[in-house]
């Protein structure tokens, strides 16, 4: 097998002149040794600052929780007899309106975006996330008090704005409290969050079934003031990113973040300034790319590259065809199941995400990111396939049975493969000093695609049944392309690592055979102005 080692490109090796060397190198072994660690020992080591990440991601149980409402209130009797129209005798939530009320909801989430791309890289994670639960609890009321549609689509935007906000704040944030080795399970819990407050909501849904007058839908809305104020409280007190700390400067404050995150044995002395100063390197090597932290940023030199790889991973998420469990409900009340019966299926198919998520934690142990992504969207196309095909058979039990078993099968595999691993990707391809910016335009991408598939999503399902499954087979298939020729494996990888190969221009099926040497003789010869060393920067042996 062949293994490339590369180095710092030129214009990397350059920005490097103005560091301290002798830290540098201590940095490079603090790196040197997370890679090393174990998820035990890489807990035991960093657990103060794992804790924070999961405690911060508490942020996306609560919207995994309120953005499920809407979206299972659609079959939901009492929320049907409130605001439903009568069609062929029975109140029905018309498609235009369940359409418009979670465009409303997702145009709300791309202003809360747009937010913090600018706010998180400007004010910091922490000031960020406290505005955006201050303004959530204001925002609940009209949701809790509606009287009418109107109502409760300004409701949906104004909550959607922090809930966007949240969305990806929560994932860069994790990304840089953490050490290597604990990176890919904390991205992780995200989608632990996200169908964790889900099967909140479809429990709580679930008990209200039989409750009558308005309080039925009005208490799972008022539910949501559980979450903002503990949350808000938590972030006072919680780290900045360290890594936030060094693009701005401050220094100490960063090695303090650093020596708070970690077991008190675990540095020795200089070990806190040589990691710091590795964070200053990765910065260098950040602004070498053309990344000094701006939007425009994201379309200059290698950063093109990083951004189509962060928009592609987020759409992938939608068109890998998991989208044909996302109205299970009506989907199986159309064919036949009654109400709470549909809404138990639901449950099951909510709670199975969970497991499927912790079954991720196994896997990306042992798998890579890619490995992961490009088997996900296998088994969930040949699941689609299937459905499909028992579209054309005779309704009936059987047929029922079947189809609600790969509808469970897509969503365990999606959780345990695609769904978390997003999460761990996206935060790991940015530059540093674009990390926030890139989430935002990802996920943006992401709810903007999410607009259109809610635009035609609730007619396919309610029009094509299973057969809608040919579409999303066709999808998926064509994402699996995409992730073959462009997704890059990071798995192990530092920051700065991830940098260099980029700079590189490493072909993305090479990244996980090719390694990095930062420390080699010849960047010694860069940094002292050899001319020759510059341009032979690159190379490759046979190991």
């Amino acid at each position: 097998m062949f293994f490339r080692p590369v180095a710092m490109a030129p214009q990397q090796a350059t920005a490097e002149t103005q560091l301290d060397q002798e830290l540098v190198q201590i940095g490079h072994e603090v790196i040197a040794r997370q890679k090393q660690e174990t998820f035990s020992m890489a807990w035991r080591n960093h657990w103060r600052g794992a804790v924070w990440s999961l405690l911060i991601s508490m942020a996306l149980w609560m919207e995994g929780f309120d953005t499920s409402l809407l979206g299972n209130f659609m079959g939901h009797p009492a929320f049907r007899a409130r605001f439903g129209t009568v069609i062929d005798g029975v109140k029905k939530i018309p498609n235009h309106t369940q359409v418009g009320l979670s465009e409303t909801t997702i145009c709300g989430q791309l202003v809360g975006l747009v937010i913090t791309g600018i706010a998180q890289e400007r004010y910091g994670a922490k000031r960020t996330f406290f505005w955006g639960m201050t303004a959530l609890t204001g925002t609940i009321f009209l949701a809790v008090f509606a009287q009418n549609l109107a109502m409760l689509f300004v409701a949906g935007f104004l909550n959607g704005v922090p809930w966007g906000m949240f969305q990806t704040l929560t994932t860069a944030y994790a990304a840089e409290i953490c050490p290597i080795n604990l990176r890919g399970y904390l991205a992780a819990w995200a989608q632990i969050a996200w169908s964790g407050g889900g099967v909140i909501a479809t429990g709580v849904l679930r008990g209200t079934l039989t409750m009558e007058g308005d309080w039925a839908w009005r208490l799972p809305y008022a539910l949501q003031w559980l979450w903002p104020v503990p949350l808000a409280l938590l972030v006072l007190i919680a780290p900045e990113s360290p890594w936030w700390l060094v693009r701005k400067g401050r220094y100490d404050d960063a090695k303090a973040v650093v020596r708070r995150n970690a077991d008190r044995s675990l540095y020795g002395p200089g070990e806190v300034d040589g990691y710091v100063e590795y964070m200053k390197h990765t910065d260098a090597l950040d602004r070498a790319e053309q990344a000094r932290g701006s939007f425009l940023d994201m379309f200059r030199g290698t950063n093109r590259r990083r951004t189509e790889v962060q928009i592609g991973t987020w759409v992938t998420q939608i068109f890998c065809g998991s989208a044909i469990t996302a109205l299970s409900v009506l989907f199986f009340e159309k064919a036949g199941m009654s109400t709470t019966l549909a809404f138990n299926f639901s449950l099951i198919l909510t709670g199975i995400s969970i497991f499927g998520v912790f079954l991720s934690w196994v896997l990306i142990r042992y798998f890579g990111r890619r490995t992961l992504y490009l088997s996900g969207l296998v088994i969930i196309a040949v699941c689609n396939l299937i459905i499909a095909t028992l579209g054309f058979t005779t309704e009936g039990t059987a047929s029922l049975n079947a189809i609600g078993a790969l509808m469970v099968i897509i969503q365990f595999t999606f959780c345990a493969t695609l769904g978390p691993v997003c999460y761990i990707i996206v935060g790991e391809i940015p530059a540093s000093r674009l990390r926030a910016q890139s989430i935002v335009l990802g996920r943006f991408s992401y709810v903007v695609i999410v607009i259109i598939v809610g635009t035609f999503n609730p007619y396919v399902t309610n029009d094509w049944g299973p057969k809608s499954g040919y579409f999303w087979m066709g999808t998926g298939l064509s994402c699996l392309v995409w992730c073959y020729f462009r997704l890059p494996e990071t798995k192990g990888r530092s920051f700065a690592d991830i940098d260099i190969l980029f700079a590189n221009k490493i072909p993305a099926r090479q990244f996980a055979t090719t390694s990095v040497d930062e420390q080699r003789e010849a960047m010694d010869k860069i940094q002292g102005g050899d001319e020759d060393v510059k341009l032979d920067a690159v190379h490759a042996e046979t190991k």
